[in-house]
């Protein structure tokens, strides 16, 4: 086993306890693909493992994964190619933010508790796996919503594309 600090985010077992309504549109404002989305993370809701180094948060795909999409994951995803940070908020059920700074080829990793802690980790990772495992989860996802009938090919290809410098799409 690999001594440097690792980024993993994976999916776990189903969660079969929704305890928000299902998600609906009743003004028509969001796309098919948004509800789509939405309606997989919710009809779908699976634990998902989000791991830095030794330290495990347990969050879900509804609705922490589902907020993080809608904040657009493939754009995210592009700015840390570019350089820039970004932060992932898991606002709703381990009640922690992951700041993601790039710094050459590595990332400095910060993880903070929401409240009124200050306290905060720091983890020095690896871009390129802390990329890769972000690309490959974004595209697991976005594979499941399809197969499953919840968005088009169509759609997922277009999304997903922001994520892929070299612009082009995996199917």
């Amino acid at each position: 086993m690999s001594s440097n600090p690792r980024f993993e985010i994976k999916l776990k077992e189903r969660n079969l306890e929704n305890i928000a309504p299902p998600p609906d549109d009743p003004l028509g404002e969001l796309s098919d693909f948004e509800l789509g989305i939405r309606k997989f993370c919710y009809e779908y809701d699976r634990q998902v493992s989000v791991r830095v180094s030794h330290e495990e948060h347990i969050v879900f795909l509804d609705p922490d994964i589902c907020m993080i999409i809608e904040d657009n994951l493939p754009k995210l995803i592009a700015e840390i190619e570019k350089g820039q940070a970004i932060e992932l908020e898991f606002a709703e059920s381990c009640w922690i933010i992951i700041k993601l700074v790039p710094n050459g080829n590595g990332i400095k990793c910060y993880l903070r508790e929401f409240g009124y802690s200050t306290d905060e980790k720091l983890v020095f990772l690896n871009k390129q796996q802390v990329l890769d495992e972000l690309k490959g989860f974004l595209i697991e996802l976005m594979d499941m919503a399809v197969n499953l009938g919840y968005i088009r090919l169509e759609d997922k290809n277009d999304f997903i594309k922001p994520a892929f410098s070299d612009s082009r799409v995996l199917v």
